[in-house]
């Protein structure tokens, strides 16, 4: 596909100038930062992508970003194949996508509630997900789930998944939440009591619950730095697919012995890139691995620079202008949401708690109450 440029009635006429790049297959639709930037309130012609083919001669494009209101994109789903479609509504929505040929639908939820009825594909729930309300067509099987919930800086109080009793047959599961943040409570997918396929990620706990799920014949571990009551692998007597990468070395090593002494047929099954906890805390030490990427760096770069200043401070005002800093350029974030707010108060109380003046954490409240603009 040769770069061009495309105009689009989109919002109205000749509203949009799209640029095709060659070998791009996305498409975003939402902020200023988006291919083609809208509203959330904004109604859309969905149908101004339908020319659109990529060299092969198959729908472009394939997959689609979209944060807003108009569910347009629903009908004509229904219609049109779409590979993959991440939808952030702003409002609360009650949408039939029973119909839509989606293969991969992502949702992410922090504003109003959702009742959808899921299309056949893949599909993935994100950020609050208790505002979800799922339902599944009449007689349509479950499809494979897939969820990222927001979580906290509270390796005290685990992360509950909510009741979703439409999605208990489900089969296939994948839970994904950042290594030290807030850990998932496995109990939670006892609700799913016929899981074949199960992939977990992030710090984790409650996980004797598993045993209960007698079927599972697939099990895949990542970034996982501790694993307790994890029961041995034997505990299942179907499972012969195991996966386990960048999991806390101590229980690596135990799950590498297990599956050289069970006799099955394991099929592409690895224990491999086990860590130390200092690993782990080094790569996920800050609170920010739960921010989406392209924040998450620029938090962490001026996080480093604070914390560099602060490191040779000799007075109080040079901390609080580098605190202060840090927050400023928090402010200039897009979306900064609840838990990305708390998530910054903890940034600064990190700064702060052991300063060359002390502990600096009461002031510095003042100062991040004081700076912030989310």
């Amino acid at each position: 596909m040769a770069g061009d440029d495309a105009v689009l009635s989109l919002t109205g006429p000749d509203s949009h100038r799209l640029i095709r790049r060659p070998g791009v297959g996305s498409c975003s639709l939402g902020d200023a930062r988006s291919d083609l930037p809208v509203a959330p309130d904004d109604r859309l012609d969905w149908s101004v992508f339908d020319t659109f083919t990529t060299p092969a001669g198959s729908p472009w494009p394939r997959w689609f970003a979209y944060e807003g209101d108009d569910t347009g994109w629903v009908a004509w789903a229904g219609r049109r194949p779409i590979e993959g479609f991440a939808w952030t509504p702003h409002a609360a929505h009650d949408l039939d996508a029973g119909d839509a040929d989606i293969h991969d639908l992502t949702i992410t939820l922090r504003r109003g509630p959702v009742r959808l009825v899921l299309p056949a594909g893949r599909f993935a729930a994100a950020g609050d997900i208790s505002l979800l309300t799922p339902s599944l067509a009449p007689g349509a099987p479950c499809p494979a789930l897939r969820f990222h919930p927001d979580t906290v800086v509270a390796p005290d109080r685990p992360y509950a998944l909510p009741a979703l009793p439409a999605l208990a047959g489900a089969t296939s599961v994948a839970v994904s939440v950042p290594p030290l943040r807030q850990p998932f409570d496995c109990a939670g997918l006892l609700q799913f009591p016929g899981l074949r396929h199960l992939e977990l990620s992030g710090s984790l706990t409650g996980l004797d619950a598993l045993t209960a799920l007698s079927s599972l014949d697939s099990l895949q571990l990542r970034y996982v730095p501790e694993l307790p009551g994890l029961a041995p692998l034997a505990s299942w007597p179907e499972l012969t697919h195991l996966i386990a990468w960048n999991v806390g070395d101590r229980d690596g090593k135990r799950l590498r012995t297990e599956l050289r002494g069970l006799d099955r047929p394991w099929r592409h099954s690895s224990v491999s890139k086990l860590r130390t906890p200092e690993w782990f805390a080094t790569e996920y030490g800050l609170p920010f691995a739960g921010w989406p990427a392209r924040s998450a760096r620029v938090a962490v770069k001026a996080f480093r620079a604070a914390e560099t200043t602060i490191r040779d401070a000799t007075t109080e005002a040079t901390i609080e202008d580098a605190v202060r800093g840090f927050v400023h350029t928090i402010n200039g974030l897009p979306s900064i949401e609840t838990t990305e707010r708390e998530d910054a108060a903890v940034a600064v109380h990190l700064l702060t708690t052991a300063t060359p003046l002390g502990d600096l954490t009461t002031a510095a409240n003042t100062w991040f109450d004081d700076s912030r603009d989310f």
